[in-house]
Formats: C-alpha cells, sequence, structure tokens
C-alpha cells in the first residue's frame, strides 16, 4: 500500500493545575476540513492544533507531521509549520 495523506485535529483541555490534556483525536476530510474544525474548538477546549501526516500503517511507514494550525493553548512539540 501506498503513503496516504491522513488530517488530524487534535484539541487539549487544561486540567485544574494548568496542565495540558489531550482530548480525543478528530479525523478530518482535507486540510480546509481540519482548519474549520480547530475553529470550532473554541468553548469546548483551551487549544487545538490540526496537522497532516503520510503514513502507510500497514508497512509501518510513517512521515513527520505537519503543522496546519495551531489554536490557543497546545503543547509546544517542536512541529515543523506548514508554509
Amino acid at each position: 500500500m501506498a503513503l496516504q495523506t491522513y488530517f488530524v485535529v487534535q484539541p487539549f483541555q487544561e486540567t485544574n493545575r494548568g496542565a495540558l490534556v489531550a482530548l480525543p483525536a478528530i479525523a478530518a476530510r482535507d486540510a480546509d476540513h481540519a482548519r474549520r474544525l480547530v475553529n470550532r474548538q473554541a468553548g469546548t477546549a483551551v487549544g487545538a492544533i490540526a496537522f497532516s501526516r503520510r503514513a502507510d500503517p500497514d508497512a509501518g511507514d510513517y512521515e513527520e507531521a505537519v503543522v496546519l494550525i495551531r489554536w490557543g493553548r497546545v503543547p509546544d512539540e517542536g512541529v515543523d509549520e506548514a508554509a
């Protein structure tokens, strides 16, 4: 199987002690859909990040994630920003 591009939105919530906790990830159809989903997280999360990643899960091949958009408080994992 060839590499496919996956689009994911990862929302985050804040604990009582101020730590960030990942909420369930949301699959998106494409980059624009992922960006819209991030914008919808306002009010339910303290932050969200949308990213794409090319992968072939069956072969165990994964490329680095590319951030499409960040909103609010999200961990800084050093992921490359999309141009």
